[in-house]
């Protein structure tokens, strides 16, 4: 099977964001949180919300 995604070291570091606490909230677009904080992906970018 011929590997679909892009971005491993972005797909690293949210694995590593799950393990330390955060979850995923949405899926499309991605979006994870952490008490108040809040991450979203776009365009292969993690970008924080207050």
């Amino acid at each position: 099977m011929k590997e679909q995604r892009k971005f491993h070291g972005l797909r690293a570091h949210i694995d590593d964001l799950l393990n330390r606490g955060w979850t995923i909230t949405s899926r499309e677009p991605l979006l994870l949180k952490r008490g108040r904080n809040r991450l979203q992906v776009c365009h292969g970018m993690l970008i924080s919300y207050d």
